[in-house]
């Protein structure tokens, strides 16, 4: 069954308030142009429109949010990286060359000689262990990318040496992710920054950091200001490729149908917060095109396995009889219109070991069959909850009526109960929902931190539904330690069977990603960690 989304007319205030909205945003365009002094034309000049309230701070070491990834992989490079089309490929990055011990326990990084900061200081073996111990003693919430760091020597000013405390096949992996950027250490420490054991507390360097830059990237911060706009500059003396943009501001326009208007007027170079909705009234010309990309992002169930919760769903038949009884077909091809693809598990398609053709379709009548066997012939009652905030831009009223719609099917009728997503997420991690939509995005590009998340037990989503199979959890371990590629990869596909017969959670759809991008702009790819390579853009 094809489910429609609605759009109820709006109100005369709503209209108002949509109006003023682009009015505003267009005269900061205009702004822009009128300032004497800047230095660069407008077709040196990009123009990104985006919803920037997911602000927290642009500190590396503190930061986890959308916006602020993107301004921090301009802005700070790291040792190595991953750029499209090849995700699972590290490319070298300030590091040049490394090699790692047999044992997976010792890396050791060649940096690039000759990197300076922005500031004139050149980049040394000192400002890596800065960096990543300050990250470590932060403790804030992108801390965990040093947790397997046992620790970091300076060979010498162009070599460090990082000793980990057991085999971590996803380290390498982990170092292209923005938290990880190189900071310039003496300017960071000159502005209260510290990367003593006791930075928690001591560090003192973020409110700096919120408002311009200590990196060496391509790129420099010299403005932010919160729900209003972010400036990156070009760094003049960036030792890589020269970036072909003088200047790139972000604009703060919340709502993604004025960012369309925007764009097809000319008045932005790119939209990034576009769903198919927004899509499907778009007709590409000469002010703008769509670009599509496939995200890493995901929109699952997960189904609570404690039987306090729910005695019926402590059953894996009973799991198993939900996961056959969902129509998979119809919500991509209906509800998102072919806007996603959906993997066998919590792996996304693009990372190491996902094979697309383990992945679970409807039988109805092999759901009635396991219901039967678990004692549940006419089905059971139970709660679905969902946040009334989109899923990753993925409408969640018309999924879980859909879901309602197809569990009822096979007799199982679920009561559909939103709520607000700050109220639900905190239910969420106490475990207390017994059905649950949720959305998850990628830290970075391996399968670890998918399988620690969401199969270890005590894993960041795995307690949530009190998931705990001494095989998954073994599984896990084994994959993160194998080096081997190959071997890892029949390691992942081992633990997707393990996951597929106890269905702790259940993969609905991974979504695609588009933008509007206007025609003259060349080399937009889309990230699924940082959206886009900013330096890699030129019209």
């Amino acid at each position: 069954m094809v489910m429609c989304r609605s759009h109820p007319r709006l109100s005369r205030r709503s209209r108002f308030v949509a109006l003023s909205v682009l009015i505003l945003a267009t005269l900061a365009v205009g702004c822009l142009w009128s300032t004497p002094g800047q230095g660069q034309g407008r077709a040196e000049t990009l123009i990104i429109v985006r919803n920037i309230d997911d602000y927290v701070t642009n500190d590396p070491g503190r930061q986890y949010e959308y916006t602020s990834q993107m301004l921090d992989q301009s802005s700070y490079d790291t040792l190595v990286t991953v750029e499209a089309p090849d995700f699972t490929k590290i490319q070298p990055k300030l590091a040049e060359r490394w090699e790692i011990t047999s044992d997976g326990l010792t890396y050791t990084f060649h940096l690039h000689g000759g990197v300076r900061f922005t500031s004139g200081n050149p980049l040394t073996a000192n400002d890596v262990r800065f960096s990543f111990r300050r990250l470590k003693y932060l403790e804030d919430n992108p801390s965990f990318f040093m947790d397997p760091v046992k620790d970091i020597q300076v060979v010498n000013d162009t070599t460090v040496k990082i000793t980990l405390s057991a085999p971590d096949a996803s380290f390498l992996a982990a170092l292209a992710a923005p938290p990880t950027g190189i900071l310039d250490s003496k300017t960071v420490i000159a502005h209260g920054g510290t990367d003593a054991d006791t930075a928690k507390t001591a560090d003192k360097a973020t409110s700096w950091l919120n408002e311009q830059s200590a990196g060496e990237g391509p790129y420099l911060l010299t403005s932010f200001r919160k729900n209003e706009q972010a400036v990156l500059e070009r760094n003049a003396g960036y030792w890589g490729p020269k970036p072909y943009f003088g200047k790139i501001v972000f604009l703060h326009v919340k709502d993604g149908t004025t960012q369309r208007q925007m764009a097809e007027r000319g008045d932005a170079d790119i939209a990034q917060d576009f769903d198919p909705d927004i899509v499907a009234k778009v007709t590409p010309g000469a002010k703008i095109k769509i670009v599509e990309g496939l995200s890493m992002n995901q929109v699952y169930m997960a189904v609570n396995t404690n039987p306090q919760v729910s005695k019926e769903l402590a059953d894996k038949r009973v799991r198993q009889a939900i996961s056959y009884a969902i129509d998979y077909d119809g919500i991509i091809k209906g509800l998102v219109r072919d806007a996603a693809v959906r993997p066998p598990a919590m792996f996304p398609i693009g990372v190491l070991g996902v094979d697309t053709g383990m992945a679970r379709q409807r039988d109805v009548a092999k759901a009635k069959q396991l219901l039967a066997e678990a004692g549940y012939p006419t089905g059971f009652p139970i709660k679905l909850n969902y946040w009334t905030s989109p899923l990753l831009g993925v409408p969640p009223e018309p999924l879980a009526a859909k879901l309602q719609q197809d569990l009822g099917a096979v007799g199982i009728k679920a009561t559909l109960e939103p709520k607000e997503r700050s109220v639900l997420i905190t239910e969420y991690r106490q475990g207390k929902p017994q059905l649950m939509l949720a959305s998850w995005s990628p830290d970075y590009l391996d399968p670890h931190p998918w399988a620690d998340a969401f199969y270890r037990k005590g894993g960041p989503a795995a307690k949530r539904v009190a998931y705990d199979n001494p095989k998954a959890v073994e599984l896990v371990a084994a994959g993160d330690r194998e080096l081997d590629p190959v071997k890892r990869a029949v390691i992942y596909k081992q633990l997707t069977q393990v996951v597929l017969d106890d269905v702790p959670f259940i993969m609905l759809i991974q979504p695609k990603s588009f933008v509007g991008v206007n025609p003259s702009i060349k080399g937009y790819a889309i990230h699924p960690i940082w959206f886009v390579t900013l330096s890699k853009l030129s019209r």
